[in-house]
């Protein structure tokens, strides 16, 4: 499956990252009645800190001075405990090897951690990490990130966020993504910041970000200068986003990567 595969040819991969692909969203989605051209940004590198190339990334985060990461493949995901200043990995918890790790994020001292296709979410305290099965949804999981201290929204590959309760994890609106009214699919790696739900396409260079309350796309960013010559050989694809609010400034990284990248767009 696309998921699991980063070793899919370059043409296929190249043809997954330039098409918009038309896909109907669930639910309430929207109906988007004032759709927006987008504005194109680039990235700004400000600082690097080095990154485990072992490291599948499926899920970035900020809080508190630390960075948390989770990573993916059966036998091999964990939730990382990374420091800030150098990247240098603190503490590594490993989920069962049943279990594919998928996005995260941290609201009222507790990580959520996504996992692919069991459909079971992972919390964790923050103090203690230790997880346990808190709630269940009802699709794969990929990204994640809070936008309130009582809800989260998700992804799921397809052009639709889920907004959900983080009590229940019960959806309670969705949205579809889209770029003049053309659907936008393969969301993965979500993050807010400012105002805005900022998404990964998987397999693109271009990070997204989004109105949440329209599903339009108001900008596209373009990482695609991040790596270069022989960083691109072993790495995969783009998939990693936090905000940290002591820099002001955003920290990317992908799948395998040898660096994390600190930047303003």
């Amino acid at each position: 499956m696309l998921k699991n595969n980063r070793f899919l040819p370059a043409c296929f991969i190249m043809i997954l990252s330039v098409i918009i692909v038309s896909c109907s969203g669930t639910g309430d989605s929207n109906s988007n009645p004032d759709p927006v051209i987008p504005e194109t940004l680039y990235v700004n590198i400000i600082g690097t800190l080095p990154h485990d190339t072992s490291a599948y990334t499926q899920g970035f985060e900020v809080h508190d001075g630390i960075l948390w990461e989770s990573t993916g493949h059966y036998g091999f995901s964990t939730l990382r405990k990374l420091n800030l200043s150098d990247g240098s990995i603190i503490e590594t918890y490993p989920l069962p090897d049943t279990l594919f790790g998928e996005g995260i994020t941290i609201v009222n001292e507790k990580i959520y951690q996504l996992t692919w296709t069991s459909g079971l979410v992972l919390e964790w305290d923050v103090l203690n990490p230790v997880f346990h099965v808190s709630n269940t949804i009802d699709t794969e999981g990929w990204g994640i990130c809070s936008v309130s201290s009582s809800s989260v929204v998700t992804s799921n590959g397809t052009s639709t966020l889920s907004f959900r309760e983080i009590s229940s994890f019960d959806t309670f609106r969705t949205v579809n993504v889209n770029i003049d009214g053309a659907s936008i699919n393969l969301l993965n790696e979500l993050e807010y910041a400012g105002g805005y739900i900022y998404a990964n396409r998987y397999y693109s260079d271009y990070i997204y970000r989004i109105e949440p309350e329209t599903g339009n796309v108001t900008a596209l960013i373009d990482a695609s200068s991040l790596l270069s010559g022989s960083n691109r050989i072993n790495a995969g694809a783009l998939n990693g986003i936090a905000w940290d609010p002591q820099r002001e400034a955003f920290l990317l990284t992908g799948k395998n990567w040898p660096s994390v990248f600190i930047v303003t767009f």
